[in-house]
This record gives C-alpha cells, sequence and structure tokens, in this order.
C-alpha cells in the first residue's frame, strides 16, 4: 500500500485503505476499483491523495499507531463535541471529552513502539477535526515516550485533542478562507488561543494547553510571548504536534510538505522553538520517510521506502528501485538526500 496524490490516480487503481469524512461516512472503501467518475468526485471534495493497493512493489503491511475505527470515530466525536459547544453556549462538554481521550490513550498504548507512518486522508471541510486528533495522537506519543503516566497522558490529551477549539469563535469566512490571510485577519486568528479559555473553563488543563500551545521556548509566540521556565510541557508538546500535522496537511493554497522538511524544522528549533529534550522526544515517534515514498539515497540510486523502526525516523529499510536490493539504512553507509516529488516519482513506478 502507498499513498499518491490524486492528480496522478488513474482508473484501474485499488483503493487500499477507505476514506471516511469527519461525519463517520464512507467515502471510497478499501478494495474499490477506482474510476474516471471517483477521481473527479475526490478532486471536487478536495481530497489530497488516495492509499492504493500496489502488488507489483510487494510494500509491507503498515500498521498505524491508531487504527482506522478509533481515528474516525475521535474525528466524529470532537466534531459533534466542537459543534455542540458552539451552539448550545460554547463550552466543551468535559465528560464527552474525556471519554475521546480515554479510548485514545488505551490504544496508543498498545502501539508505544510504533512510528507515525501514515497521513490521514483528510477533507478540505474536515481539516479542524482530522488536525485536532492528529495533533493529539503524536502529541501522546512524545508522552509515552517520556514516561508519563496514563493520568498525565489524559491531560496531555485533553489538551492536544482540543487546543484549537477557540476556533468555533473565529468567523468561518475567515477560517476557511482558501488563500492567504490579510494581516488583520492573521490577528483575529491569532486570538483563538485566547477565546479557548472560554470554551474549555470547565477542563483546566486542556484550558490552559489551549491558551499557551503558540508559545515558545525563545519568546518568539503568542498570545503572551513568555518562554524558558514558564512554559509547561504539555503545551510544549502539543504545540510540536500542531507545527508537525500543520506542516505536512495539504490545503486548499498549498500542497503539505514532505514529513522530512517538517522533522528538520522542529530539530532545527530544539531550545529555540520548544525545549530540546521535549523536541527529541517528540522526534522519535514520526517517520520522516513514510512507507512507499520513493527517494534518493546519498550514492545517486533511487530506491522506494519500506518502513521505519523506532528511533531510527532519519534512517528507514529501503529497496532498491531497479536491482531489488534491501538496505538498511540505519546500519550502512548510505543517507537519503532528498524526497523525489510525486511527478517525478510516479513515471518512475509505473515504467517498472
Amino acid at each position: 500500500m502507498r499513498r499518491i496524490s490524486t492528480e496522478f490516480l488513474t482508473p484501474g487503481m485499488v483503493v487500499g485503505r477507505s476514506i471516511y469524512n469527519s461525519r463517520g461516512q464512507v467515502l471510497l472503501r478499501e478494495g474499490t476499483v477506482i474510476t474516471k467518475r471517483y477521481i473527479e468526485r475526490l478532486t471536487l471534495l478536495g481530497a489530497p491523495c488516495v492509499y492504493i493497493k500496489d502488488a507489483r512493489l510487494q510494500l509491507p503491511f503498515v500498521i498505524d499507531v491508531l487504527s482506522n475505527a478509533t481515528r474516525v470515530s475521535a474525528m466524529i466525536k470532537v466534531r459533534n463535541i466542537l459543534e455542540e459547544a458552539e451552539i448550545a453556549g460554547i463550552v466543551i462538554n468535559p465528560s464527552a471529552a474525556s471519554a475521546t481521550v480515554k479510548d485514545m490513550v488505551a490504544e496508543l498504548l498498545r502501539h508505544r513502539n510504533t512510528v507515525v507512518n501514515l497521513t490521514d486522508i483528510r477533507l478540505d471541510d474536515d481539516y479542524l477535526f482530522a488536525h485536532s486528533v492528529n495533533t493529539c495522537v503524536m502529541a501522546l506519543l512524545a508522552g509515552i515516550s517520556l514516561g508519563y503516566t496514563r493520568e498525565r497522558l489524559h491531560d496531555l490529551g485533553l489538551g492536544a485533542l482540543f487546543h484549537d477549539a477557540g476556533k468555533i469563535l473565529v468567523p468561518k469566512a475567515i477560517l476557511n478562507k482558501p488563500g492567504h490571510l490579510s494581516p488583520a485577519e492573521t490577528e483575529i486568528v491569532r486570538q483563538h488561543p485566547v477565546y479557548g479559555l472560554k470554551v474549555l473553563k470547565d477542563l483546566p488543563v486542556a484550558r490552559d494547553v489551549a491558551y499557551r500551545h503558540h508559545e515558545r521556548h525563545d519568546g518568539s509566540g503568542y498570545p503572551r510571548g513568555i518562554s524558558g521556565s514558564e512554559l509547561d510541557e504539555l503545551s510544549q508538546l502539543t504545540g510540536m504536534a500542531d507545527i508537525f500535522d500543520a506542516l505536512t496537511a495539504n490545503r486548499q493554497y498549498r500542497p503539505g510538505h514532505p514529513p522530512r522538511e517538517a522533522y528538520e524544522y522542529l530539530a532545527a528549533g530544539g531550545n529555540v522553538l520548544f525545549e530540546l529534550s521535549l523536541v527529541t522526544a517528540f522526534l522519535k515517534n514520526v517517520a520522516a520517510y513514510p512507507c512507499g515514498e520513493v527517494v534518493e539515497l546519498s550514492d545517486q540510486s533511487i530506491a522506494i521506502v519500506l518502513g521505519t523502526a523506532y528511533g531510527f525516523p532519519l534512517h528507514p529499510m529501503v529497496r532498491h528501485l531497479y536491482s531489488g536490493q534491501t538496505i538498511a539504512l540505519a546500519t550502512s553507509n548510505l543517507d537519503v538526500i532528498r524526497v523525489l516529488p510525486p511527478g517525478e516519482a510516479e513515471p518512475l513506478l509505473r515504467a517498472l
């Protein structure tokens, strides 16, 4: 199974992972044969990519850190909770929020040594809800790496899952604007941590995380510009997860950045954007080169990524595209020097 941009889909390909919207409706079920009509529909809905089955490449089955069922269930619950708060009084329901996080913590603890290798397929209209779940997953994995107790993981999960809850008070015309925001619009969006204080008033730990998740170690963040020891770990882990997911997500106004670029951005931000030890714990859990990516190695050969072992995010297992030789980069003298963009990678894969 590998991920392919919607623009490179062709009729006859087979869906490798079901696609859902944030209401739990199945848009394309695993095993469905792609048709021209499906491609047009996915494009209209803003689905940036699809996982397809590709028997020719013989890629290993990749286990997600969170099952599709749990991920979709969490996204539905986040949507319902935020919509209920927006309509009925602008206060998050504590019991519903807590139950959602409890299920995620339990499942992630069972997969504690599995790196984030898969990217969820989100539609334009579902960005906030999918982003909330992804941010929670990655923050919790970092917390598990740091040896957090279940109680502390629960607190972290609540804060991460609802870090953007204040956005329900941001005008939809601004929040969903397809292009870049004006300076005035940007300033309105930057108020969402403050709005989170109101929305999360019955969840004190989550409220504090939502308020501080845009603060930075060097004081360059907002809304208060606090720094160093004034920042708590839960807010920093949530801030890192927020950045990583936002950078790698496809948006209406730009394609997502490769995970390697998001990885490097956070790695360079140790003791600048976030405390270095927390950055290290976070990056252990993400694959800089997800399974199925086509990469160029330092000997100029081209390979496809087969997977990444926990603790070696920059050194995946790869297979040479032409010779078929499998190489564990963690124990070789080769490195990945670049990820081939889809427009370059797809013709190579189809020519095999």
